[in-house]
């Protein structure tokens, strides 16, 4: 027993352990999935923390009592060491993304900080442009990039890249300049329309879904027209592949898309069909028999026969009532023959083969 005990025991800290070691070695997800901010951004994060409890100090401990004596003590606080203490205890607590980062440049930069609040101070230059562009030269102007913050390109209307892309590296001491353009857009600075798009007014906008390339908007507007399209009379038409035979294999049927098509399965009661469902068989396998677009065997044919008889002499049963009725009251009659009807509608309706059909079929048979 006592040997039974302790194997059991070495057992589970065996795995115990196999479950730690495979803790340890597995990768952070919080890591995987946060993006780690650059340079430029970790600035702005601390800038912006730092702006945020200069607000937050921004009355100090002097609130109420006589204004001019407050006023004194705020004008004094304001510049104080002591408000610089209580803005760096509350620094970067209240960032939600990123507050590590935030904290680690903080700390670095702590010197740097007290510099700007005792030679700058917080209401005579932003903190912003001082700390990461001009100090710690992590950021560049807007509409600037790279090491030595040079203008990103500029295009039509003097809009950077045109007003219809960005500048790679833009605010940053990052990236090369070029313009990234807006899905749509094209060229040095975004001045020109992609493929399949045209101009209009100043916009680029997607030519229509059968054209290649195009000068407007519309299927009569293409240059050029895509696969599965067909250029008539100068417009771009679909082109029904169905009609093509053995584009699809013996026990699928063809459905055509603009442009394309597919090939679907049949039923798998059908050996062959032309579209969906039990109802659309063209041929069965040899144990069954097709009725009107059904393939049934013996069984389900003669369970059809004789649901068909049964509604059959239901029908008539309501057409003789009806007629009695007919005999004595016009209006009462029109009422259940009303009735009568909705009835059969929805009744055949429902079914999966309609009795006009069975009957079709066992006349032609």
């Amino acid at each position: 027993m006592i040997t039974n005990i302790c194997l059991y025991t070495i057992l589970y800290l065996f795995n115990c352990d196999i479950v730690l070691s495979i803790k340890r070695t597995l990768p952070n997800l919080d890591e995987i999935n946060s993006k780690k901010p650059n340079e430029c951004r970790r600035c702005e994060i601390l800038a912006d923390s730092f702006n945020y409890w200069i607000e937050k100090t921004s009355r100090g401990k002097y609130e109420g009592g006589d204004a001019a004596w407050e006023e004194a003590k705020l004008k004094s606080y304001a510049h104080s060491e002591i408000r610089l203490v209580e803005v760096q205890e509350g620094l970067c607590s209240e960032v939600k993304k990123h507050q590590d980062d935030c904290y680690t440049l903080a700390e670095e930069s702590e010197q740097v900080l007290e510099k700007w609040w005792f030679s700058e101070g917080p209401s005579s230059a932003d903190l912003y442009t001082w700390l990461c562009i001009e100090t710690l030269q992590y950021c560049c102007p807007k509409n600037h990039y790279g090491e030595f913050c040079l203008p990103c390109l500029y295009g039509r209307n003097n809009y950077v890249c045109s007003g219809h892309g960005t500048c790679n590296g833009d605010g940053t001491r990052k990236g090369d300049g070029k313009c990234e353009c807006k899905k749509g857009y094209d060229g040095t600075s975004c001045e020109e329309c992609a493929k399949n798009y045209y101009h209009s007014e100043n916009t680029c906008n997607l030519c229509h879904k059968a054209c290649n390339e195009c000068t407007d908007e519309g299927a009569d507007k293409c240059n050029e027209c895509k696969p599965g399209w067909s250029l008539q009379s100068g417009t771009c038409i679909d082109i029904d592949e169905c009609i093509i035979t053995n584009l699809c294999k013996p026990d699928q049927y063809c459905l055509n898309k603009e442009g394309s098509y597919i090939c679907k399965s049949c039923d798998k009661s059908c050996k062959t069909c032309v579209g969906s469902g039990l109802s659309n068989c063209t041929s069965c396998n040899p144990d069954h028999v097709l009725w009107s677009g059904f393939c049934m065997d013996d069984k389900l044919k003669s369970d059809l026969l004789r649901n068909t008889l049964k509604k059959l002499s239901l029908y008539c049963g309501l057409l003789i009532i009806a007629f009695f009725i007919f005999r004595n009251s016009k209006t009462l009659a029109s009422l259940v023959i009303l009735i009568i009807s909705t009835f059969v509608y929805f009744s055949e309706k429902s079914s999966d083969i309609n009795t006009v059909d069975v009957i079709s079929n066992l006349y032609l048979k």
